[in-house]
């Protein structure tokens, strides 16, 4: 059982974390939560105000389990192609073995995580969220950009931040196409398809 308000609120997120990953956000009920945390109605409400709350605090708890510090120095770290995939890629795995190991071990499927997207239009404070890690990420690229540019390894005329926003969108569908395929793997799958998408984008610019 859970000692105090916290160990609560972290036991709550964590069951509605592998709710939503086996069910989808949609099918799980507050009858759900009781039954797999025993605890009661009013107990749950008392940290969330609604199911909608609980999904955004979830996201959040998601992203603070699994986001990697970026370096104050990005832009001396990364001075060419091998340095930029090695910082990108690295975090990515940190990000990939923090999630597994906020599951416990616990097997899913990957398309599961697809559940956030079918609440997102629904839920205001996770579409603020979704920005704000989007714009983080992109910005996470245009410093490594940045950072060829300062080395001379970016062709002339190509701006840090189109290029970032370009390598984002790309890297959003090789996820997208991860998560859709069957029996993807978590780990190597991804970690395979950002070695490649990355190489596809330098060989295009």
């Amino acid at each position: 059982m859970p000692k105090n308000a916290l160990d609560t609120r972290t036991a709550i997120l964590k069951t509605a974390l592998q709710l939503f990953l086996k069910k989808g956000y949609k099918e799980v009920t507050y009858q759900d939560l009781i039954a797999k945390t025993g605890l009661s109605k009013g107990a749950i409400y008392h940290h969330f105000a609604s199911k909608e709350d609980l999904l955004a605090c979830v996201f959040e708890f998601l992203l603070e389990a699994t986001t990697q510090p970026v370096p104050e120095e990005v832009e001396n770290i990364v001075k060419d192609r091998e340095s930029f995939r090695k910082l990108f890629i690295d975090g990515k795995a940190e990000q990939i073995k923090g999630f597994k190991k906020m599951m416990g071990g616990k097997s899913f499927k990957l398309n599961k995580l697809l559940f956030f997207l079918e609440a997102i239009n629904e839920n205001e404070k996770l579409k603020s969220i979704i920005e704000q890690l989007m714009k983080q990420e992109i910005l996470f690229l245009e410093r490594c950009f940045t950072g060829l540019k300062k080395h001379n390894k970016l062709p002339k005329g190509k701006e840090p931040a189109l290029l970032a926003e370009c390598l984002f969108w790309m890297l959003q569908g090789t996820e997208m196409k991860l998560f859709f395929t069957e029996n993807s793997d978590l780990g190597a799958d991804f970690i395979n398809g950002y070695h490649k998408t990355i190489d596809d984008f330098f060989n295009i610019i």
